[in-house]
């Protein structure tokens, strides 16, 4: 079977013929029919993430993964044929994180499919039984393929870690993969919801969906926003995590406020001044990712249509290298994702 895979982190993926994966006892064989694209993809493939010096290559990358049940070791763990997302965490159920219900913060992953053991890339993945989120009628694989960090990641973000509620003024920065979705879930929430971002195409998309987004660089929108809440919003989600978008959401927040990061670099430190910290009573929040409650959630948001996965490019398994590409140029309007199985 075909799968992409990263050999170096200074050349391209490349294709190579493997054998299908062995599906241990408690876990399923999948066939992938599409696998997203997220930045963190490309940062795995660079060498770009807080583990590369540990990884172990050759990998195959890809957590956005979305495919039908092929089998289940043993059987009838899984209805075969059913299309299932996939949690890409297996936590060790050890570690203090783990103990206090918080499976993101494993100390200790077990398995992390694409990152650190083989993921969506590629025509068939195992994966273990208990990681499968159920993907209802009505969403097909390519849109399926983004719930599983897209969507589960805005979730997490606006919802469980930004405690976004009816009547809140709320501002995502960045309208990207995670961002877009961000801001739809936060207006399904109930909230007065603004989206800033620099890309011309992605600001249209964003108005067509019913969302206020504006320009992050027009100074008379940033001040239209901070008069209409006067002085200041009562969330921020920061999805970029970059020096200037923390002190763009800086300027942003109310005292008593809450900025929520959910974009991160490996290169970028968090610098607030203190007096505006402690005297602002500021609350800063870190989001990682998603629990498993928090997939489940967004996916009935999606089959209800309250939110909608934006695909904005659709490619071949072997174009991927391409698509790394557009995402650093950052040419791609919501998701990218990968077309594995030829669906389209």
């Amino acid at each position: 079977m075909r799968a992409m895979i990263v050999t170096s982190f200074a050349e391209p993926l490349v294709i190579a013929d493997v054998d299908e994966p062995e599906v241990p006892i408690g876990w399923a064989l999948l066939d992938v029919q599409a696998s997203g694209v997220c930045f963190s993809d490309v940062k795995t493939s660079r060498g770009l993430m807080p583990h590369s010096a540990d990884l172990v290559l050759p990998l195959v990358p890809g957590h956005e993964v979305a495919g039908f049940v092929v089998r289940t070791n043993p059987p009838g763990l899984a209805a075969t044929g059913s299309l299932v997302t996939v949690y890409r965490y297996r936590s060790c159920g050890r570690c203090n994180s783990c103990r206090r219900g918080d499976e993101p913060l494993c100390s200790h992953l077990t398995w992390w499919m694409g990152f650190t053991h083989p993921g969506g890339f590629q025509d068939r993945v195992a994966v273990p039984v208990d990681r499968l989120i159920s993907v209802p009628d009505g969403i097909d694989a390519i849109h399926a393929a983004p719930l599983s960090c897209a969507l589960g990641t805005a979730y997490r973000a606006v919802v469980t870690r930004g405690r976004v509620v009816p009547g809140l003024r709320v501002v995502i920065i960045g309208l990207g993969g995670v961002g877009i979705h961000a801001a739809q879930i936060a207006v399904a929430a109930g909230a007065d919801v603004v989206g800033f971002d620099i890309h011309d195409p992605t600001l249209v998309l964003a108005a067509g969906l019913g969302i206020d987004a504006r320009r992050s660089d027009d100074d008379d929108a940033i001040d239209a926003v901070l008069d209409a809440s006067g002085g200041g919003v009562d969330v921020v989600v920061d999805t970029v995590g970059h020096g200037a978008t923390l002190r763009f959401a800086d300027r942003l927040i109310r005292e008593g406020g809450r900025i929520v990061g959910v974009g991160y670099s490996p290169t970028t430190s968090l610098d607030f001044a203190t007096t505006r910290f402690v005297l602002g009573e500021l609350e800063l929040v870190g989001s990682r990712y998603a629990h498993r409650d928090d997939m489940e959630r967004v996916v009935q948001l999606v089959a209800a249509g309250a939110v909608r996965p934006i695909v904005g490019l659709v490619a071949g398994l072997e174009q991927v290298n391409d698509v790394f590409t557009a995402l650093e140029r950052g040419e791609i309007v919501g998701r990218a994702v990968l077309d594995v199985a030829g669906v389209r």
